[in-house]
């Protein structure tokens, strides 16, 4: 049987993003030339756009066809109908255009009621209810740490004082109980600053959590210097207790929890006694963030950073496919990072931050007189240009791929165990930083894509879809695909999850049952199978940061527009 379906955003569009829908089917006749779609504005009952269904390609085992309406500046809400030769061969669900309308109307239920219900539902009433179960996750709640921060930071103003004030006491949940598995790591004898991953169940040190953490405490420490300067000044010391244990004595984990097939290594590699650049890339940032907080003395620790990790970058000459610019795993070895490889207790725990270049930006906006700085300007460009939006072009949403794994290509949903929401958000992040740095707007195009692929525009819920989920059913046609919002509670119609806490955001769409590896990646494999519903707490804390660059963003355009 067909599948086929009229995808869009269940939330809505805000008036200043590109506005597109796309039809899914795995019927490559299924819209005819000459097809036409029409914009209807529900109110009025008029059409108020025409224009041509375009194929885009095939892509997942579906032929994907684009319907662009960008031209729509009017807010209201609409309708699409696609007809050929007078006949109608779908009509969506009615659909919000606004301006700010997806940080209106998710901004404060994700930010705020969901982790203020969470941090109500945590064990002891320390931290958050990380997930599904009773876990606290150190690295969960750094991401989230980091997330809520850079709301702080930039969209503190759309924010009335109450909710800056909760949001503030959020930050303060999750650094304090970074501070807790802090503390627990020096009682059992672990070297000053170490973090453990969790209490009470995995009282162990994982090299990503304390990087995180890094990043979590110095970037929480100079936002709230101004209103609790006691909190400011425990957290810069505990950032840099942390970071001086990345540097002298972090080793990286044991050969657990590292999954070959997930990283597109060989069965037979053997774990070198060497950090991932995704954990010496985090490390980067905690210093820079520290440096950013008044504490000078680790710009060169930084710099140093720096240049190990762009000695991992691929150059152009040694081109993966067709693609350079992104990084080995490790300092020797023939296979590149994936955007996310978080995996079971172990090497692999919280890497879902997607080739995250934010450190590269900030040294490259702030040290402009360090004498690295033309070799960091390369290195974002050559990721930019390279791999990043080359790569996200390559699939009808701009969606960030997985990565490349040898002779297979670029594959977007085999190898992830869960989590890949997170690395969506945070992939959104990079666009628009990637968009100031270049002045270039095809990276729009990926900062809105990813958004609006949590927003409704994916790849659809089928039936088959539950084959992957725990607690969340729906009644779905065969043979259809229905968009869905990817946030519980929110859009017209939106997924459930394990909690079921309104402002949630699931694990997503994958090839593999949640929490397991079954599929080995490949092309033939790849595609957006099944749906995963247990709802970790960094999705949306990559949600949040998107949100909030993205309006930042909006703020400049529109003042170079008047």
């Amino acid at each position: 049987m067909d599948i086929s379906g009229l995808l869009h955003s269940q939330i809505g569009y805000d008036i200043r993003e590109d506005k597109r829908a796309l039809i899914r089917s795995t019927n490559p006749n299924y819209v005819a030339e000459g097809t036409v779609f029409i914009i209807q504005n529900i109110g009025t009952s008029e059409y108020v756009m025409q224009g041509n269904v375009k194929k885009w390609g095939d892509a997942w085992k579906s032929t994907w066809w684009e319907i662009d309406f960008s031209e729509i500046e009017t807010e209201g809400e609409y309708q699409i109908v696609i007809v050929n030769e007078g006949s109608e061969l779908q009509r969506s669900g009615s659909f919000k255009v606004g301006k700010n309308l997806l940080w209106n109307e998710t901004a404060v239920p994700v930010a705020l009621d969901q982790l203020e219900e969470r941090a109500r539902l945590a064990r002891n009433g320390i931290g958050w209810k990380d997930c599904g179960s009773y876990w606290r996750e150190a690295n969960s709640h750094a991401t989230m740490v980091i997330g809520l921060c850079d709301m702080l930071n930039l969209g503190f103003e759309w924010l009335d004082k109450k909710d800056v004030d909760r949001l503030i006491k959020q930050i303060i949940v999750g650094c304090d109980y970074l501070a807790v598995c802090q503390d627990k790591a020096r009682r059992m004898k672990y070297p000053a600053g170490a973090i453990i991953h969790e209490i009470p169940n995995h009282l162990s040190i994982i090299v990503g959590d304390t990087a995180q953490g890094v990043v979590s405490f110095a970037k929480a420490s100079r936002l709230i210097a101004d209103v609790l300067p006691e909190k400011s000044e425990e957290y810069i010391n505990r950032a840099v207790l942390a970071f001086e244990y990345m540097i002298h004595k972090a080793k990286p984990h044991d050969n657990s929890g590292f999954d070959r097939w997930n990283h597109g290594a060989p069965e037979d590699f053997v774990l070198p006694k060497d950090m991932m650049t995704r954990d010496l890339m985090m490390t980067l940032w905690g210093g820079v963030e520290l440096w950013i907080a008044g504490r000078p003395e680790y710009q060169e620790d930084a710099a140093r950073l720096a240049r190990e990790i762009m000695a991992r970058q691929v150059p152009e000459e040694k081109k993966e496919g067709e693609y350079y610019g992104h990084f080995y795993t490790f300092k020797n070895c023939d296979f590149t990072e994936k955007a996310s490889a978080h995996f079971h207790f172990g090497h692999d725990t919280g890497a879902t931050f997607p080739h995250y270049m934010m450190p590269f930006f900030e040294m490259a906006g702030r040290w402009y007189d360090h004498p690295d700085m033309a070799l960091w300007r390369k290195a974002i460009s050559n990721f930019g240009y390279g791999y990043f939006l080359p790569a996200c072009k390559k699939n009808p949403f701009y969606l960030i791929p997985q990565g490349y794994y040898k002779n297979e290509g670029l594959l977007s949903f085999c190898g992830p165990f869960h989590g890949i929401n997170t690395t969506i958000g945070y992939a959104s992040v990079l666009a628009t930083k990637l968009e100031t740095f270049t002045g270039d707007p095809e990276f729009r195009k990926i900062a809105v894509g990813n958004m609006q692929w949590i927003t409704g525009l994916n790849a659809g819920i089928t039936q088959e879809s539950f084959r992957g989920t725990k607690v969340w059913k729906e009644d779905i046609e065969p043979g259809k695909a229905e968009p869905y919002s990817q946030i519980v509670g929110i859009g017209k119609k939106h997924v459930g999850s394990w909690t079921k806490i309104k402002g949630t955001i699931p694990n997503g769409f994958n090839v593999n049952p949640q929490f397991k590896l079954a599929v080995k990646p490949s092309a033939d494999a790849d595609g957006p199978w099944m749906y995963t519903d247990e709802d970790w707490i960094p999705h949306a804390a990559g949600w949040i940061s998107a949100l909030t660059y993205l309006r930042d963003k909006w703020r400049y355009d529109d003042q170079v527009s008047e």
